[in-house]
């Protein structure tokens, strides 16, 4: 069966990936993840508490420690490997040969994961690392699913794992040169601040013209220029999982309704596929609910000789862009979720809710858990004086929730 990997960017999103499917998911390790700035494990009793509770759900965890040392790094990242030994997690995600050799020092029965910051995009590359005695290959995200069968088939030992949801970054497998440039905070060790997602004015030189420049825009308006479409296969996920072994979602720094929503939309999908059944719409349109950019399948059923876009291209309805087609679309569905802790009162269950919007008695909601899509009715509100509340908000404290469904924690209200 293929594993669905997904972010866990805090404790809560890990859990959350989890509940809702996911048989994998990768959080982060400090000082040694390429994420460091957007992640909420702050230390590694954070990081064991996570790890422990994933376990105890039956999912996997999987460590990220796949930055680029340089010379000054390597003695804080041995520091970091040594003190991670005994947290059990089940693989770790590395790209750099020396940081494998620190691995395996410490954590020789431990799984090894080669990320796709690594650029492999050939059999030979993958039957190299196959022979060092790595379990599974991260593949570049700019493989095109006819070369990744053939891998398969060259490599049948090796587990591939290949990217199928998420932001893509602008620079070749992510390897990016771009904010150690503007601001001198490395985007290959753990500070990637996604500037290719941020707004700019372009403008021309001409050759004969020096000094002359020509904006491309004239109206003041801003390009997204640099920002990728988000990936997204979830309509093309039969075309890709007998080449497979796992299947990656992609971005810790988004929120928990992120993860929530598009771990139940593929995992829905898996299963669907995987039982010869057709998938429920409802829950596929799930990736369209949170905000995100635009979306295309990438690479992977999209050949690089199609590229780079124009009137040539062989698939002009794929491969069409304007200057804004990378804008972000946002939506204003996502409300609250529930957390795992609950109150008795009167002999029923009220459990804490962390409001996004105001929420009022007698709201009617769309709620989804890990089994069911329905609605429900609000039919009590608490706060933690055990006084009733005709609403609450973002900044009211500590609030419980009574609903007409039967809930267990962490289920997600929204529209």
């Amino acid at each position: 069966m293929v594993k669905l990997v997904a972010p866990g960017g805090s404790y809560n999103k890990a859990i959350t990936a989890s509940k809702y499917g996911a048989d994998e998911v990768y959080v982060w390790v400090p000082f040694t993840s390429l994420r460091m700035r957007q992640n909420r494990i702050h230390d590694f009793d954070d990081l064991k508490k996570t790890i422990d509770a994933l376990h105890s759900n039956g999912t996997r965890a999987l460590l990220t420690m796949n930055i680029f040392p340089r010379n000054n790094d390597i003695k804080i990242f041995e520091s970091v490997v040594e003190k991670i030994s005994d947290v059990w997690a089940d693989a770790i995600i590395f790209s750099d040969p020396w940081t494998f050799k620190i691995i395996r020092k410490y954590l020789p029965d431990t799984d090894l994961h080669l990320s796709t910051q690594t650029s492999t995009m050939n059999y030979g590359a993958v039957q190299f690392r196959y022979d060092l005695g790595v379990k599974r290959v991260v593949l570049a995200r700019e493989l095109h699913i006819d070369e990744i069968s053939d891998i398969k088939k060259k490599v049948p030992k090796m587990e591939l794992e290949v990217f199928v949801h998420g932001a893509m970054c602008m620079s070749y497998s992510g390897r990016c040169l771009l904010w150690d440039y503007m601001s001198g905070r490395p985007g290959n060790k753990w500070e990637c601040s996604h500037a290719c997602r941020f707004k700019y004015k372009v403008r021309l030189e001409e050759e004969r013209r020096p000094g002359k420049l020509f904006q491309l825009e004239w109206d003041e308006a801003w390009s997204h220029i640099l920002s990728s479409k988000d990936l997204c296969v979830i309509d093309n996920l039969a075309q890709i999982l007998p080449y497979v072994d796992a299947l990656k979602i992609e971005w810790r720094s988004k929120s928990e309704f992120y993860v929530w929503s598009i771990v139940k939309a593929y995992r829905h999908a898996i299963d669907s596929i995987s039982k010869n059944k057709k998938p429920d719409s409802k829950i596929l349109n799930l990736v369209n609910v949170v905000p995100h950019r635009q979306y295309r399948d990438g690479f992977l059923l999209n050949k690089l000789q199609n590229y780079p876009e124009g009137e040539n291209s062989l698939q002009p309805d794929i491969t069409s862009t304007t200057l804004d087609s990378a804008w972000p679309l946002f939506n204003r569905n996502y409300f609250w979720i529930f957390t795992d802790n609950f109150i008795e009162h009167n002999g029923k269950k009220y459990f804490q809710i962390d409001p996004k919007e105001v929420i009022i008695r007698w709201t009617k909601v769309k709620f989804i858990s890990p089994k069911s899509m329905w609605g429900l009715v609000i039919l009590d509100i608490l706060n933690s004086k055990w006084k009733e509340l005709e609403k609450a908000t973002c900044n009211t404290p500590d609030i419980y929730i009574l609903t007409d469904a039967k809930l267990s924690g962490r289920e997600i209200l929204y529209e």
